[in-house]
């Protein structure tokens, strides 16, 4: 009589989301190796109503930094993370790093690259949200700001230069819009809609962050077109792990992993 083997488990893999590429990532791992992964999509919370994939579990909430994210992968039996939050989510992603090498987790970092300037584009590249609201007044009177909701607080007290502040959605920090107005909208943008927007608020300075890809690129189009100045809050260091500069590069090395 003979023995058939026992099914081999599927691999267990943890995406950290919260942003568009890792709704595409998951979608991808599904299409491309369907029964011989498990995934769930893990997000911050941050956002009210977030853009989910279909079919995908999702984890909403935080770990408590290292320690949680070591615990919740040992009480999953998570095989392998995926870290594909936003570029400029230093925290979490430092987070995800020193668990996964505590714990000799493997992990691959989507680093998509970011916007390349060009010798159409008038950028003024700065570190820190902090040294655009400084030289912010330099540049312009009216102001997109369109850098995200956290440490909005730096552009209080700007009385010469006029903002218009575009977020997803309301900041969890207080921030005082004394001189300016709200603007909620979720990407993506046309170029056309952005170049209506500058034009009908007059707008004759942008600050954003370089976070690369298509979703918001039109901005920095519709800037070019106008010949407007750009603040722009370049990207802090990547974390020593994997990196994927490209979905495809994710596959490979998710196949890769699984041929293991």
């Amino acid at each position: 009589m003979s023995l058939s083997r026992p099914a081999k488990r599927p691999k267990h893999i943890l995406i950290f989301g919260g942003t568009g590429d890792a709704n595409r990532i998951a979608e991808d791992l599904m299409h491309e190796f369907g029964r011989d992964i498990r995934l769930q999509l893990s997000l911050a919370g941050r956002t009210s109503a977030p853009s989910l994939p279909d079919g995908i579990p999702v984890r909403i909430g935080g770990f408590g930094g290292p320690e949680g994210i070591i615990s919740y992968v040992k009480s999953e039996q998570i095989d392998l993370v995926i870290d594909a939050t936003h570029p400029y989510a230093t925290e979490i992603s430092g987070n995800i790093s020193q668990a996964c090498h505590a714990v000799a987790m493997p992990c691959i970092q989507y680093y998509r690259p970011g916007w390349e300037k060009t010798p159409k584009d008038n950028w003024v590249q700065v570190r820190s949200i902090a040294e655009a609201a400084r030289i912010l007044p330099n540049h312009g009177t009216r102001a997109l700001i369109a850098s995200g909701a956290k440490n909005l607080h730096a552009f209080e007290g700007l009385e010469k230069t006029w903002l218009l502040v575009r977020t997803v959605d309301a900041p969890r920090d207080p921030f005082d819009l004394a001189y300016g107005e709200w603007l909620f909208a979720r990407g993506p943008f046309s170029i056309e809609s952005e170049t209506e927007l500058l034009e009908r608020h007059q707008i004759d300075v942008i600050v954003c962050k370089n976070s690369g890809g298509n979703a918001t690129f039109a901005k920095i189009e519709a800037a070019r077109k106008m010949g407007l100045p750009v603040i722009m809050i370049e990207r802090p260091g990547a974390e020593p792990v994997t990196q994927a500069s490209s979905r495809e590069v994710i596959l490979k090395s998710v196949q890769k992993f699984l041929e293991q």
